[in-house]
């Protein structure tokens, strides 16, 4: 009796084994998958229009940059600021980049005096570039909620 005991542990051990090393390596990979799905930074632009105006903003994990002129008149200003942790995920986190693919950019404006929206978005491992998206109304809805977000933490003279 002794040796159908042992037989069975000799099974039992390994599988055992088995079944917490496989468990783990699946929680590594998911957290390696969600890691390249992470939004390294975002850029904002809006260039064109009468006198060459644009606007360009960047938002990364830790900092908020923008600048904005008018390339006629020669002026220029930037602005720096910190971004806190909670507001950077609140921010770049809703972006969904599975959504990126279905997402059409349209024909620049620029060359009938007309203003250009651009997303650049940059992950571990693509990047994505859309041009006055807008258009697409199914898809846009994100691009649209981070606009939004976005212009509550930049001052009221920049939005």
């Amino acid at each position: 009796m002794s040796a159908i005991k042992k037989s069975g542990l000799r099974i039992f051990f390994p599988m055992l084994l088995l079944l917490i090393f496989s468990c783990s390596e699946s929680k590594k990979t998911d957290k390696k998958k969600s890691e390249e799905d992470k939004v390294e930074y975002v850029i904002f632009s809006i260039v064109g229009g009468h006198g060459g105006y644009y606007k360009t903003i960047k938002v990364t994990h830790d900092s908020l940059l923008l600048a904005t002129g008018n390339a006629s008149s020669n002026t220029h200003k930037s602005w720096k600021q910190i971004v806190p942790e909670q507001k950077s995920k609140e921010i770049l986190g809703q972006l969904n980049i599975h959504q990126f693919m279905f997402i059409k950019s349209s024909e620049s404006r620029q060359p009938v005096d007309g203003v250009d929206e651009t997303f650049q978005i940059k992950t571990k491992d693509s990047s994505y570039v859309f041009v006055n998206a807008y258009n697409d109304k199914e898809n846009y809805q994100q691009l649209k909620n981070f606009k939004t977000k976005l212009n509550t933490i930049l001052p009221k003279q920049y939005q």
